[in-house]
This record gives structure tokens, sequence and C-alpha cells, in this order.
């Protein structure tokens, strides 16, 4: 059941895109908050965005990219400073204790990764659960973190100084039940969870990655709580017949009169 609540001017809104592969999230955010962007206004409301495998994307990049003269060392060392970013980034957060941390770091190193041209897929769903294994909201508590974050720079601005319009910070990957709860618990936490057929879904996985998911990979959990999330959502949007522009401006027609509702 959607509990109703007013906007509060003193929050950001976090808006979570929940959804199975390929329905569409990660380009609706793009979309609205095109990459190497900051934030961007539009429609009476300033943007940004960020997504909860953010710090699973750069474990991948440290194991791909980081090459030559020690290279074990500094993979290692990088590896090390992101899941310490994951869990809080400081000692007084929720991090694991000393050897449960330093054997997560070496089980991450250790993990094989996709070829390059391939998402690594597998990767950043077996290095997520090995981190959630200490802290199941650990991704969830690092996003809301950095969204509120996000939020208190914008407030310092002179565009917040003009006209105070809201700030809307885009989590595009919400695909954890406790991952929606969180949002929905936020002030202005908002849930859209999006839907399309099987077929549309595989057609966009040939067309975007060449190629489908694994039975292993379409099993993960984080593809199976989706139902659970549609649940609880505020509004769930049938996107088979979308454009991403469509779907973009359903979504964000839809946070607009929320705000307004709640003013």
């Amino acid at each position: 059941m959607v509990i109703e609540k007013r906007y509060n001017k003193e929050h950001p809104i976090i808006l979570g895109l929940a959804g199975k592969a390929a329905t569409g999230k990660t380009s609706v955010a793009e979309s609205i908050v095109p990459k190497g962007t900051i934030a961007i206004a539009s429609d009476r409301m300033v943007w940004d965005h960020v997504f909860f495998a953010l710090p699973l994307y750069e474990l991948a990049n440290i194991k791909k990219n980081i090459e030559g003269i020690n290279k074990n060392n500094r993979q290692l060392f990088s590896i090390h400073q992101t899941v310490f970013d994951i869990y809080g980034g400081n000692a007084m957060g929720n991090i694991p204790s000393y050897e449960d941390f330093t054997s997560l770091v070496n089980e991450i190193h250790s993990l094989p990764i996709e070829p390059e041209g391939v998402k690594p897929r597998t990767f950043l769903q077996t290095a997520g659960d090995m981190c959630r294994r200490y802290d199941e909201n650990c991704f969830s508590k690092w996003a809301i973190d950095k969204a509120k974050k996000l939020f208190r720079t914008y407030t310092n601005t002179d565009l917040y100084e003009e006209n105070e319009s809201p700030m809307c910070v885009i989590i595009s990957d919400v695909r954890f039940l406790n991952e929606a709860e969180i949002i929905l618990n936020q002030p202005n936490g908002i849930l859209i969870c999006y839907e399309a057929s099987e077929q549309t879904r595989n057609e966009r996985l040939l067309k975007r990655d060449g190629r489908l998911m694994t039975e292993e990979q379409s099993s993960h959990k984080s593809e199976k709580q989706i139902d659970l999330i549609k649940e609880i959502a505020d509004a769930i949007i049938h996107t088979d017949t979308l454009s991403i522009e469509d779907q973009a401006n359903k979504t964000m027609e839809f946070i607009t009169s929320r705000v307004g509702q709640y003013a």
C-alpha cells in the first residue's frame, strides 16, 4: 500500500527506479540527466543521478584496467579504498571487522570477470552479494548518503537561492526489496517500477548487450525480487510500446505532479 506524504523542501526527492533488466531504468535516468553532467534543471526541478551499483562498476574497472608493474598490489589497494567507501568511508561506520574486511577485499580481487566487451553482470552480482554479506543495506546507505550530499551542495548554489526549485536524485537500479523500502522511508522517497514483456526485454538485451542473460544471471535474487517491489511501488509504468523519451516524460510528469500535490 502506498503511503501518502507531504513534500518536504528541506530534503531531496529520492526517486527509485525498479524493474528487471532491459526495462529502461538506466536509459531513462541518462535521458533526464545525460552522462557527464553534474546536475540538470528541467521541468521546474533540478535533477541528478546516482546508482547503487556505481561502486561495483568501479571494482570492475579496477579489475579490468589496472595493469603493469605491481598490478596485484595496486588492484588490492584500489579495491580496499572502494570497499571502504561502500561501508561508509570511516572507521565509525558499518565496516566489518578487520579480518572480514581484508578477506572480502581478497575475495573480490580473486573473482573472475567477464572479458572486455561483455557486460560484467556475473562479477557485479557476485561482488554485490559478497558486500551485502556483512550489511545488506550497505549500497542503500551509500547511495542515500550521496543523494543527501548532492542536495546539500545544491542548496548552497545561486540556482537554489533564486527559486528554491526541488531537487530530484534518481537512483536507477533498485533491484532488492530492502533497497526499495529504504527509498520509500525517505521524507520525499518515491518508487516507480518499470515493466516489459519477456520478449521485449530479450530483444532489448540482444540489441544492447549482444546476448541474453544466462539462466544463473536471470535467476539471481536481484531479478527475482522485482515482483515484491511492484507491490509497494508508487507507480508501475508499462514500457513495451514506449520510447525512452516517452518513458522519461511519463516519469518526470509523475514526479512533478506528486511534488505539486504535496506542496
